[in-house]
């Protein structure tokens, strides 16, 4: 009859063997993972010998990865290209990752009550290794047709989410995006634009900053264009500025101590 699992794991022969085994796995999977890791930090496909020169190893021991990662989903290859990016499992697990990130759970509340308040179409976005990454969602009661949901990443030039990332996170900071819009979205905490994502759609946005007076996401209204006022003083603008500090205080900023810490 076969021994239960871990029965020999404390001692004799076989006891060293599992161990050995268990310390092989774990070493392999780190190796592996040297290999994704290689392909997140480039946010771009790569050819096989800089992915493997990224990874640290020789191509044909990256190949042999690649080739499990592809069965599985974790990675793609280009059939025209022949480069190597994350895969959809991959994408799919990122962004459980960042669905599991606190500021989903603790801006649930403010993103309902601001769609309800509105009656327009609302979702959080975060900065994800492609850029602003939607990671919750909160349909109003007369959809709008936008082809972007959970999942979508944003332009950052281009789209009112992405201007906000753009003026207060320094990773977004290299894009063209207009310097003197950038100090106006620092100066009013608001982005708004119209033909946003789609023509006739207008959307305004706003940041959400942890305890350390970091951007941590950005609040935005959805609307269609024909009785959405995304002009910066109009009642969703104000709204919307409203939810970015509510969500701000519930993840922990003070602005009060943020600008005691700059004048010291």
């Amino acid at each position: 009859m076969r021994a239960p699992v871990g029965e020999d794991a404390g001692g004799g022969a076989n006891g060293h063997e599992a161990d050995g085994a268990r310390r092989r796995g774990v070493q392999s999977l780190e190796v592996a993972m040297g290999v994704l890791r290689a392909l997140g930090e480039a946010a771009r496909p790569l050819m096989l010998k800089e992915l493997a020169d990224r990874a640290g190893m020789p191509p044909a021991k990256a190949h042999r990865y690649l080739v499990s990662f592809i069965e599985s989903g974790m990675v793609r290859q280009d059939a025209e290209t022949g480069r190597y990016a994350l895969g959809e499992f991959a994408l799919t697990l990122g962004l459980v990752a960042l669905q599991g990130l606190d500021i989903v759970r603790d801006t649930a509340g403010v993103l309902a009550d601001l769609r309800d308040h509105l009656e327009e179409t609302v979702f959080l976005a975060v900065w994800g290794n492609r850029g602003p990454t939607i990671v919750r969602w909160e349909e109003a009661a007369r959809p709008i047709a936008v082809n972007v949901r959970v999942g979508s990443v944003l332009p950052v030039e281009t789209s009112a989410t992405g201007r906000v990332f753009a003026a207060f996170l320094k990773e977004a900071a290299g894009h063209a995006v207009d310097r003197a819009m950038v100090e106006d979205i620092r100066a009013t905490g608001l982005a708004t634009q119209r033909n946003a994502l789609m023509q006739g759609i207008g959307a305004v946005s706003s940041p959400v900053f942890d305890h350390r007076g970091q951007i941590v996401g950005a609040i935005t209204v959805l609307g269609a264009d024909t009785g959405f006022d995304a002009s910066p003083t109009g009642r969703i603008a104000r709204a919307c500025v409203l939810a970015g500090e509510d969500a701000s205080r519930r993840m922990g900023y003070r602005p009060d101590l943020q600008q005691a810490r700059r004048s010291a």
